[in-house]
């Protein structure tokens, strides 16, 4: 009985033990290789603000809409 339970015991601390992740990750932050000119970064900018403005504007514009007041 006293070997069984040992076993069972070891065999759920195995268990445990590959449940358990674990990740070793290396991160290299180097400088860009190519630099991104203004005009590609202005584009990219402005994408993103309208992009963020989207929403609010839908929720503004429709405002209506959701109280129901057509």
């Amino acid at each position: 009985m006293l070997a069984a339970t040992r076993t069972l015991l070891r065999s759920n601390a195995q268990i445990a033990k590959n449940i358990v992740q674990k990740r070793n990750m290396t991160v290299v932050v180097t400088p860009a290789r190519e630099k991104v000119t203004n005009a590609e970064m202005f584009i990219l900018a402005g994408t993103m603000v309208v992009g963020w403005q989207m929403v609010p504007a839908w929720v503004l514009i429709h405002m209506r809409h959701y109280r129901h007041l057509e």
